[in-house]
C-alpha cells in the first residue's frame, strides 16, 4: 500500500505530511486596519458604559450626600461644627466636579443627551474655565445629521486637536467650527500657537489620548479624511471632511 505522505511521481502533486499544516497567510493591511477600528469602537463602547454608570450611580449618590450635608449644616448651631461641615461640603463639591471631569473624559453624556453641538460647546467651555484660554465654537443651529458613532468620532477629533494645541503649541486662542453643507460635514480646529514642527504636516500624527492616526482610520470607515497642517498666518489647523452619515 502506498504511503499517503509520499510524493506521487509523474503527477506533480504532493500529499502534505501528516501533522503539518500550511502556514497561515498574514492579514492584509486592510484587514489589520479594520481590526484596529473594531477594537477602537469596542473601547469606545466600554468607555460609554463606564461613564454612564459613573454618572447615574456615583453621581446621584454624591448629590444626595451634598443635600444631606446642607441639611446638617442648617441644624448645627455651634461655630466649630459649622466650620467642619462647611469643609466637608467643599470636599463633596470637589468630588462631584472630579467625577464630572472623569465622565466627560471617558464619554461626554451631553453627546448622547443633547447632541454634538452641545457636547462641543461644553468641551470649549471647560477648556476656557480650567485653563483660562479663549476657546470658541461656531456651528450650525442644528446638529449635523450623522450617526452616533460618527458624532463620537467627530467629537474625539475636536477633543484631540484641542488637547494637542494646549499641550504642545502654547496656544491662547482656539476656534472650533462645525458646519454641514452639500452633503459634507466640515470640522475645523484652529489655534494661534507655534504651529507644527517641521515634517509633521498631515495626514495625522500619533499623539496622546486617542491619537490622530487612530481617528483618521475611524473617519476612513465613513469615507472621511483628516488633515493636520499649518494655519494661514500662524498656528496649527486640523480639518475633517466626511460625508453625511445616515442616523
Amino acid at each position: 500500500m502506498r504511503n499517503p505522505a509520499q510524493v506521487q511521481h509523474g503527477s506533480g502533486a504532493k500529499t502534505a505530511e501528516p501533522g503539518h499544516a500550511h502556514p497561515a497567510q498574514p492579514p492584509s493591511a486592510r484587514a489589520l486596519r479594520e481590526q484596529r477600528i473594531a477594537l477602537t469602537e469596542a473601547r469606545e463602547d466600554e468607555r460609554r458604559r463606564i461613564a454612564r454608570n459613573l454618572h447615574d450611580d456615583l453621581g446621584q449618590l454624591l448629590l444626595v450626600l451634598k443635600l444631606d450635608v446642607t441639611l446638617l449644616k442648617r441644624q448645627c448651631e455651634t461655630p466649630h461644627a459649622q466650620g467642619s461641615i462647611t469643609s466637608i461640603a467643599t470636599r463633596v463639591e470637589e468630588t462631584i466636579e472630579a467625577v464630572r471631569r472623569i465622565v466627560d473624559d471617558l464619554h461626554p453624556t451631553a453627546l448622547e443627551d443633547l447632541g454634538l453641538n452641545c457636547a462641543l460647546q461644553a468641551l470649549a467651555r471647560r477648556a476656557t474655565e480650567r485653563l483660562g484660554i479663549e476657546v470658541t465654537l461656531h456651528c450650525d443651529e442644528d446638529d449635523p445629521p450623522v450617526s452616533d458613532r460618527l458624532a463620537t468620532a467627530l467629537y474625539r477629533c475636536a477633543q484631540e486637536a484641542l488637547t494637542n494645541a494646549i499641550r504642545h503649541t502654547q496656544a491662547t486662542d482656539i476656534a472650533i467650527e462645525l458646519f454641514c453643507d452639500d452633503g459634507q460635514v466640515r470640522l475645523t480646529v484652529q489655534d494661534n500657537g507655534q504651529g507644527l514642527p517641521r515634517g509633521d504636516h498631515t495626514p495625522a500624527t500619533d499623539g496622546g489620548g486617542h491619537g490622530l492616526r487612530g481617528l483618521r482610520e475611524r473617519l476612513e470607515a465613513f469615507d472621511g479624511m483628516l488633515w493636520l497642517e499649518d494655519a494661514p498666518g500662524a498656528g496649527a489647523r486640523l480639518r475633517v471632511r466626511v460625508p453625511v452619515d445616515p442616523c
